[in-house]
């Protein structure tokens, strides 16, 4: 009966601690200054989403040509990413940096992609998801590629080192 008690008081507590954390400020001020800066962003977003919601073309829309065009940068980027550098296999090297570099090296590509697809009047929204999703998707078999790399560098070295009988 005594922990039935105590569970109760302590959710009792708990209930009551999160509602005055939790309490909203009843400053005004704040508030007419948010409602304010909140409006204006509003309308900024609704006149660039009614000028670009006039715009649905899509990368199936356009021509044969600009396609293969943008097929071109993607395997070109996917193909830059995942090239197989001497630094994934040495041995120190910080993960950080070797992304770093790869990235750098691979970002014309990219911005090649998004070249194409701007000059055949692609939805910009399109246009920007393309390019994070494609950087996404490679940047994760970049990372993984590495990993493994260095993984089997490690376990080399491990079993490379002699047994003391």
């Amino acid at each position: 009966m005594k922990n039935l008690i105590f569970v109760v008081l302590i959710a009792v507590i708990a209930f009551a601690g999160y509602d005055f954390i939790n309490k909203p400020a009843e400053n005004e001020e704040t508030i007419a200054v948010q409602a304010e800066t909140t409006e204006s962003a509003v309308e900024d977003t609704a006149a660039t989403v009614i000028s670009d919601e006039n715009n649905l073309k899509t990368p199936a829309d356009m021509s044969d040509e600009a396609q293969t065009e943008m097929y071109g940068f993607m395997m070109g980027y996917n193909k830059c990413m995942m090239k197989n550098r001497p630094e994934y296999h040495q041995v120190g090297s910080k993960v950080e940096e070797i992304a770093s570099k790869t990235f750098d090296e691979c970002a014309p590509i990219l911005d090649g992609l998004k070249a194409v697809l701007a000059a055949n009047d692609v939805n910009k929204g399109l246009q920007e998801g393309m390019a994070k999703t494609l950087q996404q998707r490679a940047s994760r078999k970049l990372m993984t590629a590495i990993m493994q790399s260095q993984a089997a560098q490690m376990t080399a070295d491990a079993s490379a080192m002699p047994v003391m009988p």
